[in-house]
C-alpha cells in the first residue's frame, strides 16, 4: 500500500526537473489524493448514516434519504482529481495545477450557493490562497487567487443571497480581509523561508558532495599510490633477491680444491650479481640525492662520439646474445658537450637497458645522433613492444610502471623517472615517441649552450656488432637420470644455477608459463620448478592453467615474493611447496625428492585403479570440498560453527571428517573454518570501509574483535 502511495504521489516528477519543481508535482498529487479520500470518507458515511436512520425509523429501506445534487457533485469532484493525475503523469503540470484551483473554486461556489446554501461552506475559499501559494513560483498568482477567493467568499452574502440580510454584519467584508490577507501573508514568510533554508541546505549538500568527491579522489589516489608502492617493492625485492641466491648459492659452491678456473667463474657470477645489487641500490640513492639542495653537477666537457661508443661496446654482447640487431649512427663528428659524464651516463645506461628488456628476440635497436636548429639530438630507438599512447606522459613518473607481461616481474618503476631527473638537472629535455607493439624513440635534446666544439664536416659512421651471437633457449633435455623437471624461471643466470644444483635430474627449461605449457603438451614431468614472478605468463597463471587441466605433477615454486598473501594464493591452488629466494639447496632437493617421491606414489595409485575408479574419486573429492565449503560460508557467521557442527551435517564422526578434510584439502577442518572467516572479513573491509570492526567481527562470527583483526593484519597486512 505504501509503495502505491508513493507511485501516486510522484507521478510526472523527473530527474531532469528541478527540485522545486518535483515538490509542486508531488504537493498537487497529495491534495488531490488528500481530498479524493476525504470526498469518498463523508459520502461513505453519509450513506451509512442515512441507511441505519432509515431502517430504524421505517423498518425498510427505501432510500428517499438519497439526493442527487451531492451525489453529482462528489462524482465530479472524484472525475476531476482523476483527471488531475493523468494530466500529471502525462508532464502536463501547468495545466494539472490550473484544473485543481478551478475545481476548487467551482465545488466550493456550488456547494455554498445550490448545495448546501447556508452551511458556511464558503469559509473553504480560505484555502485557494494558500495552496496556490505551495504550487505557484510568482507572488502575482497568488494574490491574484487571494483575490478571486475573497470574491467568491462575499458571494453569498452580497451578490447571490443566501443569508438573511439581518444575519449579515457590516464589518464582514473587513474582518474578512484581514483574516484572508493574515493567512496569505504568513504563508508567504514561511515559504520564504523555508526556501531560504533549502537554499542553504542545498549548498551545504554542493559542499559535501563536493567533499566527498575530493574524498574519493584523494582515496582513489591513494590507492594507486598505495598499489604502486606495493608493485614497487615486491619488484625491488624480486631484483634484489635473484642475485642474492645467486650470491649465496655460488659462495657455499666454493672449494679451494677445485680448480681455480672453475672458481674464478663462479667468483664473476658473484661480483656480477654484487654490482647488480649495488646498481638497483645506487640508483636510489642517487634519485634521492638529486633532490636535495645541495645537490650540484660536476660537469665537463665531454666527446659525444666516444662516450657514446663505450656505451655501445659495453650493450653489444648483451645485445647479441639476445639476437637483437643493435648499431650506433654518429651523424656528430667531434662534438663536445657539457655533462656530468657519471650521471649523464647513467641515463644512457638506463635507457638502453630498457631497450634491451623490451625488444624481443631478432628485434632492432640503435643509438642516432643528429644536429637540429636548437642544438644536439640523442635518439635510442627500438622495436620492443612499445607503449599505449595514455601512458607516454605518465612514464617518467616516479615508481610508475607500464602495465604488460615484462614490468609484472622486472623493474623497479625508478629507472625513467632517475633519467628524467637526471636530464633535467642537466638543463636538457627528453621526450618519448611509441606506438604500442610497433616500439619506441626516447630523444635526449641538448641546447646550443651546451654543445662545445661542433666541426662544419659531418661524417655519418655506423658501428655494427662484428659477431651475431646467437641464444636459443635450450628446451634440449641434459640426460643424467630417469628423473625428470621442468624448470620455469625467466633469468638466465638463475637457470644456470639451479641446473648445477639439480644436475642429478634430467632439466628441461623453460622462460615463462607460456613456453611451458607447450612443452608439457608434448612431454611428462615428474616435477615442475617454476618462479613465480616471470613475463608473458607468470608462475601463479601456469599452475592455474595446469591445475585446470587437472595435470598431477607436482609443482614447487621459487620466489622473491615475502608477502603472505602470495604465498597463500599459490598454496590454495594445491602446489607442492613455496621456497622463498634465497633458499638452501639442501632445502630445495629435499622438497624436489619428497615431491617426486609422492608424485610416484600417486602414478603407481592410479596404474591399480582403472580410470574410471580414479575419476570417480577425483569426483567424490569435488563433491566433498563444494559441499563442506558451502555449508562453512552459509554458517560463517555463527560464533557455533564448531568441528562438531561440520562432522554432524556431513554425517561422519569428528575424527573421520579431521582425516577427509586433510587427505582431500590438506588442512584441517579448523584451520578451514578459520581460513574461510578471514577471507571473509577481508572481502568485508574492502566492500565497506566504514564498518566498524565489531560489524565485521559478528558478521563472521569472531567475538574477540582484537583477535580477529591481529590475524587479519598478520595475514594479509591489514
Amino acid at each position: 500500500m505504501k509503495k502505491k502511495y508513493e507511485s501516486i504521489i510522484s507521478l510526472g516528477t523527473k530527474n531532469s526537473y528541478p527540485n522545486s519543481q518535483n515538490k509542486k508535482i508531488r504537493l498537487l498529487n497529495t491534495y488531490c489524493l488528500i481530498w479524493g479520500q476525504i470526498v469518498l470518507f463523508f459520502y461513505s458515511l453519509e450513506m451509512i448514516v442515512g441507511l441505519v436512520t432509515e431502517t430504524i425509523k421505517q423498518r425498510t429501506i427505501t432510500f428517499d434519504f438519497f439526493n442527487l445534487n451531492p451525489f453529482f457533485t462528489y462524482v465530479f469532484i472524484i472525475s476531476s482529481l482523476i483527471s488531475i493525475l493523468f494530466l500529471n503523469k502525462y508532464f502536463h503540470f501547468k495545466w494539472a495545477r490550473f484544473m485543481f484551483i478551478s475545481t476548487l473554486i467551482i465545488v466550493n461556489i456550488y456547494a455554498s450557493l445550490i448545495t448546501t446554501p447556508g452551511c458556511y461552506i464558503e469559509y473553504y475559499f480560505v484555502l485557494i490562497s494558500p495552496i496556490a501559494i505551495t504550487l505557484f513560483e510568482k507572488k502575482i498568482t497568488s494574490y491574484f487567487f487571494l483575490a478571486i477567493s475573497f470574491l467568491c467568499f462575499l458571494t453569498p452574502y452580497y451578490f447571490y443571497v443566501v443569508y438573511p440580510p439581518d444575519y449579515i454584519d457590516r464589518l464582514i467584508i473587513l474582518e474578512t480581509a484581514c483574516v484572508f490577507l493574515v493567512i496569505h501573508l504568513l504563508l508567504n514568510y514561511f515559504k520564504a523561508n523555508n526556501l531560504k533554508f533549502e537554499t542553504l541546505l542545498e549548498l551545504e549538500r554542493d559542499k559535501v558532495l563536493s567533499d566527498k568527491m575530493i574524498l574519493e579522489k584523494q582515496e582513489s589516489e591513494l590507492r594507486e599510490l598505495s598499489e604502486f608502492k606495493s608493485h614497487f617493492f615486491i619488484n625491488l625485492s624480486h631484483e634484489i633477491r635473484t642475485p642474492l641466491t645467486l650470491i649465496q648459492g655460488y659462495t657455499n659452491q666454493l672449494e679451494l680444491k677445485k680448480s681455480d678456473t672453475e672458481n674464478t667463474q663462479k667468483v664473476d657470477i658473484i661480483k656480477e650479481q654484487c654490482q647488480q645489487m649495488q646498481n638497483i641500490i645506487n640508483n636510489i640513492m642517487d634519485l634521492s640525492k638529486m633532490e636535495s639542495k645541495h645537490f650540484k653537477l660536476i660537469s665537463t666537457d665531454v666527446e659525444i662520439g666516444s662516450f657514446l661508443e663505450k656505451h655501445f661496446v659495453n650493450f653489444q654482447s648483451l645485445f647479441s646474445k639476445k639476437n637483437i640487431k643493435f648499431t650506433f649512427n654518429n651523424n656528430t663528428l667531434k662534438t663536445t658537450i657539457l655533462i656530468d659524464q657519471e650521471l649523464f651516463s647513467k641515463a644512457i645506461t638506463n635507457l638502453l637497458s630498457n631497450a634491451l628488456k623490451f625488444t624481443p628476440t631478432n628485434g632492432t635497436v640503435s643509438i642516432n645522433t643528429s644536429f637540429s636548429n636548437e642544438g644536439l639530438k640523442i635518439n635510442v630507438i627500438d622495436t620492443g613492444i612499445g607503449i599505449q599512447k595514455e601512458d607516454n606522459q605518465t612514464i617518467f613518473k616516479r615508481f610508475y610502471q607500464v602495465k604488460n607481461d615484462i614490468t609484472k616481474s622486472q623493474g623497479s618503476g625508478i629507472g625513467l623517472a632517475f633519467t628524467k631527473s637526471i636530464v633535467n638537472a642537466h638543463e636538457f629535455s627528453i621526450d618519448v615517441e611509441s606506438s604500442f607493439g610497433k616500439g619506441s624513440c626516447f630523444s635526449i635534446y641538448i641546447p646550443n649552450i651546451y654543445v662545445k666544439t661542433i666541426t662544419d664536416k659531418t661524417l655519418n659512421t655506423v658501428i655494427t656488432p662484428k659477431t651475431n651471437i646467437i641464444e636459443n633457449l635450450p628446451k634440449v633435455t641434459f640426460k643424467k637420470n630417469n628423473k625428470t623437471i621442468l624448470l620455469v624461471e625467466d633469468h638466465k643466470q638463475m637457470r644456470d644455477y639451479l641446473k648445477k644444483i639439480l644436475n642429478n635430474y634430467t632439466i628441461t627449461e623453460a622462460k615463462n608459463g607460456k613456453e611451458a605449457l607447450d612443452i608439457i603438451k608434448d612431454n611428462s614431468f615428474d616435477l615442475i620448478l617454476t618462479d613465480y614472478m616471470m613475463p608473458v605468463m607468470d608462475g601463479e597463471s601456469l599452475v592455474k592453467q595446469l591445475k585446470k587441466e587437472q595435470n598431477k605433477t607436482p609443482i614447487i615454486v621459487l620466489t622473491a615474493r615475502s608477502d603472505q598473501q602470495g604465498k597463500l594464493s599459490m598454496l590454495r591452488l594445491g602446489i607442492d611447496g613455496y621456497l622463498q629466494k634465497p633458499f638452501m639447496e639442501e632445502e630445495l632437493l629435499m622438497n624436489v625428492k619428497n615431491s617426486i617421491s609422492l608424485y610416484k606414489n600417486v602414478k603407481e595409485f592410479d596404474k591399480v585403479n582403472t580410470p574410471e575408479e580414479v575419476k570417480n574419486l577425483n569426483v567424490y573429492a569435488d563433491k566433498f570440498n563444494t559441499k563442506i565449503t558451502t555449508y562453512i560460508n552459509n554458517n560463517i557467521n555463527s560464533p557455533l560453527l564448531t568441528v562438531d557442527n561440520i562432522a554432524e551435517y556431513m554425517a561422519v564422526s569428528r575424527s573421520t571428517l579431521n582425516r577427509k578434510v586433510k587427505s582431500i584439502l590438506g588442512q584441517t577442518v579448523n584451520q578451514l573454518i578459520q581460513e574461510a572467516r578471514l577471507e571473509k572479513a577481508r572481502n568485508l573491509r574492502a566492500e565497506d570501509p566504514f564498518a566498524t570492526k565489531k560489524q565485521i567481527a559478528e558478521a563472521v562470527g569472531i567475538t574477540n574483535t582484537t583477535y580477529l583483526f591481529e590475524k587479519l593484519k598478520e595475514r594479509y597486512g591489514i
